[in-house]
């Protein structure tokens, strides 16, 4: 029985001594621009209980710089650290991270940052964008409409003051020429009557005739 107590005891401590060693850093972002960590032991592989100091600096292929951070721990789980969302920019850039608690540690790596895709429109929103560009249709043909009618009664009116203004025209034409013709008569006519006063009014010569 004793001898069974002894090898259930070092069964028990047997991987509580195989956390130590050699501590693996795994890099990389959350998709947001920002820097993740992951703390496992190398012999097995578990998640490093311990509480860890991490801290990275980024460098981007443009050769723009950040840090050195010191990342936080992680609600994802044991082992995790994160920073704060957007230290790095879009682009490719090399990670490095060290530690000195549990044990030393540095780890490098290359991530890229890519654009988050903007979110599909919501099919009620896009209706609703919908109903208000066909309504902005109908009224801009309702508004094109009434200009067209507006500049047919337009063309209308100009039309018939044109044919009126033509009309009056030809009417002020005649009137003048009557006019003139009936001057032209009244003056004959008095000229023809001072003709005939000065005839009547002329006395006549006498004729004489001598005697032998």
């Amino acid at each position: 029985m004793l001898l069974g107590a002894v090898v259930a005891l070092l069964g028990v401590a047997a991987p509580a001594a195989a956390h130590g060693g050699d501590v693996v850093i795994s890099l990389g972002t959350d998709g947001e621009g920002g820097i993740s960590a992951n703390l496992t032991w190398k012999l097995d592989g578990h998640p490093v209980e311990e509480a860890a100091d991490v801290s990275v600096t980024a460098e981007s292929a443009a050769g723009e710089t950040v840090g050195p951070l010191t990342l936080s721990s992680a609600s994802e789980g044991v082992g995790w650290y994160t920073s704060e969302p957007g230290v790095l920019a879009e682009g490719n850039w090399t990670l490095t991270a060290t530690i000195t608690h549990p044990s030393e540690a540095t780890a490098s790596a290359q991530v890229d940052v890519v654009p988050l895709p903007e979110p599909a429109p919501d099919a009620d929103d896009e209706a609703a964008a919908g109903a208000q560009d066909g309504s902005g249709d109908e009224a801009d043909g309702a508004a094109g409409d009434s200009d067209a009618a507006t500049d047919g009664s337009g063309t209308v009116d100009d039309e018939s003051t044109g044919s009126g203004a033509g009309v009056w025209i030809a009417v002020a034409v005649v009137a003048a020429l009557l006019l003139a013709g009936g001057y032209v008569v009244l003056r004959r006519r008095s000229r023809a009557a001072a003709a005939d006063e000065s005839s009547d009014g002329k006395p006549r010569s006498l004729t004489s005739t001598s005697a032998r």
